[in-house]
């Protein structure tokens, strides 16, 4: 009785293990009626699905394993499974960085690529209007994306269109300028009587056959110092504001008192000062140096000879001599 007792007990267990192994075959913690693959434990409801294994980690259908955006393409053909708006076949979306189309040929910042993005291309969609371009004048197109320098309707740049400008490949001819009579060419003129406000550059005028016209406007006394613009002598195309160069003769183009005045200035300049030579202490302690500037032994008048001394030598430790002494007309302006 006692053998049949204990088989009868070893049997049920038996049962009871069996039983207990085909609830939860692979140990996961989910019997077998509710775990899809009840032979692997990293297989059960609620898991984290791993994408892209081939396998229902968490049985659940509806979670995808290979298109986890659910725009109905995987990788590798979707470029950013993440994003149901990035994919082969929808539209690129200029300018914002994506490549929504998942084609790196379709350009995101330079539609018709002409080497230059939207920031620079003032027409990104004509591969033939960029900042490279050059200007073509009259079609109504900013070619250059430079309207500002290269405006389509003023190709001399006068500040005139086209249409109101007499020539628009001459700046000096527009409508509106204001033309100043100089006898003498030399740029300026004296006053502005005679003035013509003209397109172009007038006919020389009847009281001056050899001069011209110019556009410079006199303004301010002839003999200032601060005169830019007034002609003090337009007998003589030599005498005009700002000449820099010497001169040994008068002009007679000028005035009594100002014959030497040929920058206009109110007075005149003399080319060389007056010579000075002296000795002076050197950087070395204990030694001399002799310090000088070429120039006339006393102030002599413009247009007069002079003695023109140059270079200074030291011929003891306390003296210093001329080392050249010429003769030289002082030249003025």
């Amino acid at each position: 009785m006692t053998r049949v007792l204990l088989l009868g007990l070893g049997i049920l267990g038996l049962v009871a293990c069996k039983k207990a192994e085909y609830r939860d075959r692979d140990g996961d913690g989910v019997e077998a009626g509710e775990d899809c693959d009840d032979t692997n434990p990293e297989v059960y409801p609620n898991r984290s699905e791993i994408p892209y294994d081939g396998v229902d980690n968490d049985c659940d259908p509806s979670t995808p394993d290979d298109d986890l955006d659910g725009d109905g393409l995987s990788p590798p053909a979707d470029c950013n499974d993440m994003d149901p708006d990035i994919r082969p076949g929808l539209p690129e979306r200029p300018y914002d960085g994506i490549d929504q189309d998942c084609d790196d040929v379709t350009p995101d910042d330079d539609l018709d690529g002409d080497g230059y993005d939207g920031l620079e291309d003032c027409n990104d969609t004509a591969a033939g209007i960029n900042p490279g371009m050059p200007e073509i004048y009259y079609d109504d197109i900013d070619n250059d994306c430079d309207p500002l320098n290269t405006p389509d309707d003023d190709q001399d740049h006068d500040g005139v269109g086209v249409d109101d400008d007499c020539d628009d490949l001459d700046p000096l001819r527009r409508a509106g300028l204001i033309y100043y009579m100089d006898c003498d060419a030399d740029g300026f003129a004296p006053s502005t009587d005679g003035a013509v406000q003209a397109c172009a550059l007038p006919a020389p005028d009847a009281s001056c056959p050899d001069g011209t016209w110019t556009l410079v406007e006199p303004v301010g006394p002839a003999f200032d110092a601060t005169n830019t613009t007034v002609d003090c002598g337009d007998d003589d195309p030599d005498a005009f504001p700002g000449q820099d160069a010497w001169f040994e003769t008068q002009t007679i183009a000028l005035p009594p008192g100002s014959t030497y005045d040929y920058d206009c200035s109110g007075t005149h300049e003399t080319e060389h000062p007056v010579y000075s030579c002296s000795i002076q202490p050197s950087t070395t302690p204990g030694t001399n140096v002799c310090v000088f500037e070429d120039g006339f032994d006393t102030d002599v008048a413009c247009g007069v000879v002079g003695t023109m001394r140059t270079g200074c030598v030291e011929v003891s430790d306390t003296e210093c001599q001329p080392a050249l002494e010429t003769f030289e007309v002082r030249a003025c302006h």
